[in-house]
């Protein structure tokens, strides 16, 4: 099995090292929803094996995906007669040019190929948050067009710090569901950016908080989200099929 990830940034997926739209191991610096990946394939597929210790994984940059984004399909993205939001169609878009990438990188290393989508969902009080689950469901009926079977949303609500402050917090991992409805604007009253730095007494750098998920400082078998917990199902499954069990 081998792992192809997209993110926004070196504070969550990572980057390429230097600066690339595409990169192997070797080029991937990697952040903390990276290692928070490989630790759950690790316990997902029952064995000791780290992908990005053992450079079993490639990344790709949202720009990459947005440059190599696939031609439209007919009535592909159609419900119910409505159309749907230029955002949410650009997850949809992201997803299929991720499964399209991931398919060719399947051919190249000759194994199954699981491709992990990471974009924050940075909902707003005022928009309800409803967008969470539409920016979900787009990345999966991307994957399910191109007929990609191990396409892994990950969509963190309303951004990836609160996944993190769950376990730096005061009283770590208690009630964690609540920062789902945090404000995902950075420039809002105590934004979760802030938060998290507070929490981690200002050292909320990437190389610092790598750490901490490396050591389980930040323990992601405590963390209890439902945004975190539907991650993990779907990356479960995708490992499960990956790995030939079944379900």
């Amino acid at each position: 099995m081998y792992l192809l990830l997209s993110g926004e940034g070196p504070s969550d997926i990572g980057r390429c090292n230097p600066s690339a739209g595409s990169c192997e191991r070797t080029g991937f610096a990697e952040g903390p929803m990276a290692i928070i990946v490989d630790q759950l394939v690790e316990v997902f597929q029952g064995y000791e094996m780290s992908h990005l210790a053992t450079e079993r994984v490639s990344y790709v940059s949202e720009a990459y995906l947005a440059a190599n984004k696939l031609p439209p399909k007919r009535r592909a993205m159609a419900l119910k007669g409505k159309k749907k939001p230029a955002e949410t169609k650009y997850f949809y878009e992201n997803a299929r040019a991720l499964a399209a990438t991931a398919k060719a990188k399947s051919e190249e290393v000759g194994d199954k190929v699981v491709a992990v989508l990471f974009r924050d969902s940075d909902g707003t009080a005022s928009a309800g948050r409803g967008n969470w689950h539409d920016k979900r469901n787009s990345m999966l009926q991307g994957f399910k067009d191109e007929d990609f079977e191990l396409g892994v949303p990950m969509v963190p609500k309303p951004k990836s710090e609160a996944w993190l402050l769950c376990a730096t917090k005061v009283n770590p991992y208690q009630h964690c569901a609540a920062l789902e409805n945090e404000s995902g604007n950075d420039k809002s009253v105590n934004p979760l950016k802030d938060q998290l730095s507070a929490s981690l007494n200002g050292k909320a750098g990437t190389a610092h908080v790598n750490r901490l998920v490396t050591d389980k400082k930040i323990d992601i078998d405590r963390i209890d989200m439902p945004s975190f917990n539907c991650f993990k199902a779907d990356l479960h499954r995708a490992v499960n099929l990956a790995n030939g069990v079944g379900e």
